[in-house]
């Protein structure tokens, strides 16, 4: 039974996940799942405070952005905050299906956040190639996987998405500190606030921290 190497599956993850995402051309494919989700949130909570949004893009370099347009200060705070936020509490939440071995349920919310995203959003060309192959994958996954080969999937994609959204922070903080105005979200929310990007960068680096001490919490 694979319930008994569930927890040394667990426990090596973050070393897997570090090691997959330094393998050309694999590391930034698999990284691009965070930058769905991301982007995604920024797009939901653009489409909460009635808002609209334009497009969604995803770049082979792991980078993507959401064009949308939103009205009044405090709605524009709550987009340019969405994207990390979401990206942890997201990967949370999957880790939590996990958890009660739902993983054809991580599978199929993954695949329709990537379906919805190909319908009305992606349109740029690597993107395109990017989402339908994923959604491909997915649905082998789903399909041909049995549930020790889907419970090893799940987990991992999940943790790409988990720690994917701390190291990205990171990355923001050193951005932060060196060119603040080009330091993505955090920019923003500096422009919006006042405070500087840099505060707001540590505080995406402590946001996902919590969600994986949350996620921990779940297993053991």
């Amino acid at each position: 039974m694979y319930e008994d190497y569930k927890d040394y599956i667990l426990y090596a993850l973050p070393l897997v996940v570090l090691i997959s995402n330094r393998i050309p051309f694999v590391g930034k494919y698999l990284r691009i799942i965070n930058t769905l989700i991301h982007e995604s949130g920024h797009a939901f909570m653009a489409l909460i405070t009635r808002g609209e949004v334009y497009e969604v893009e995803l770049f082979g370099d792991r980078s993507g952005a959401a064009t949308v347009k939103t009205k009044g200060k405090f709605n524009l705070f709550l987009v340019a905050i969405a994207g990390y936020i979401i990206g942890s509490a997201f990967a949370y939440l999957m880790f939590y299906f996990i958890s009660v071995q739902k993983y054809d349920v991580v599978l199929y919310v993954v695949a329709t956040i990537a379906v919805l995203n190909l319908t009305f959003l992606v349109r740029n060309t690597y993107g395109l190639f990017w989402i339908i192959s994923f959604i491909a994958i997915l649905l082998v996954a789903r399909f041909y996987m049995n549930d020790f080969f889907q419970f090893v999937f799940t987990a991992w994609i999940s943790a790409v998405m988990l720690f994917e959204a701390l190291y990205s922070s990171i990355e923001l903080v050193i951005i932060a500190s060196k060119k603040p105005k080009s330091a993505g979200d955090a920019a923003a929310l500096s422009k919006i606030t006042g405070i500087p990007a840099l505060i707001w960068a540590v505080f995406f680096v402590v946001q996902s921290g919590l969600f994986i001490y949350l996620t921990v919490k779940l297993f053991f």
